[in-house]
């Protein structure tokens, strides 16, 4: 006979070892794509020396900033493994009051885990954050009404953190080396029909670091998916004409009905 009290009990276990793992190797990814992003950064840094192999140790400052990053997208995971242990205890508890055999309920399980059933995270009427660029390219947060519930699998959840949190960590690295000695930045980077319009809206604005502007764009760089960066700003060799020219060639317009930035390459 099923017994759902040790079936709770041995689940548990599994997620705790899980998220250990999960732990360690988000860990060597944050610090290995902040490392990438700051040698990154100091490539464009000509007055800045390159540091060899042997010097890539972490500052204490960074091993801080690190260690946030790691708190947060770990906060993230257990949000997603708690509803993942509740869905598998609600449903396990269905099929054995339904009368399966431990035979149908090891395979739902192994189907979780496996990433052939999905996770499914109903947040439906609350609010999230959006940030949102004006016709005057002002940058700001928005909320919204969530709409829709989010479904992933158990796989597909952790590979997309895994991406978004290198991603974000990358960023970071570029930032620690181009801020230093410099005040300003430039928003560059592709403008096509891949790109996000209100994105490329951005592209050719400078910002001063630690300014509110400056701290939205920089999530806006840290977006999934995002192919543009920050770039050290020079007075000499900044073309403002050249990234008009840019954005107008490839139809980035406003919409003044919608109160949003559009591409007609995206609209053919």
């Amino acid at each position: 006979m099923f017994n759902l009290k040790d079936f709770k009990k041995s689940l548990k276990k599994a997620f705790k070892k899980i998220e250990s793992t999960q732990t360690e190797a988000l860990n060597i990814e944050l610090t290995k794509n902040y490392l990438a992003g700051r040698t990154a950064g100091e490539k464009h840094r000509s007055t800045l020396p390159l540091k060899s192999a042997d010097q890539e140790e972490l500052t204490e400052n960074e091993k801080e900033e690190l260690a946030l990053l790691l708190a947060l997208f770990l906060g993230n995971l257990k949000k997603f493994n708690t509803s993942a242990q509740d869905q598998i205890l609600n449903k396990v508890k269905e099929m054995s009051e339904a009368g399966s055999t431990q035979d149908e309920i090891q395979k739902y399980v192994s189907d979780v885990f496996s990433g052939k059933e999905n996770i499914t995270i109903d947040n439906v009427g609350k609010k999230k954050k959006e940030l949102y660029v004006d016709k005057d390219l002002q940058i700001s947060e928005r909320s919204k009404i969530i709409s829709k519930p989010f479904s992933a699998s158990t796989l597909v959840y952790s590979s997309l953190l895994a991406d978004i949190a290198a991603h974000r960590a990358y960023e970071e690295g570029r930032k620690q080396a181009l801020i230093q000695g410099n005040k300003r930045w430039v928003f560059v980077g592709p403008v096509d029909e891949v790109a996000r319009p209100w994105h490329v809206s951005l592209v050719g604005q400078i910002y001063t670091w630690g300014t509110l502007q400056s701290d939205y764009a920089e999530k806006v760089l840290r977006e999934p998916h995002c192919r543009h960066r920050a770039q050290e700003y020079s007075e000499k060799d900044y073309d403002a004409k050249y990234w008009q020219r840019l954005k107008d060639e490839a139809g980035l317009f406003w919409d003044g009905q919608e109160q949003a930035w559009k591409m007609k390459i995206n609209e053919v």
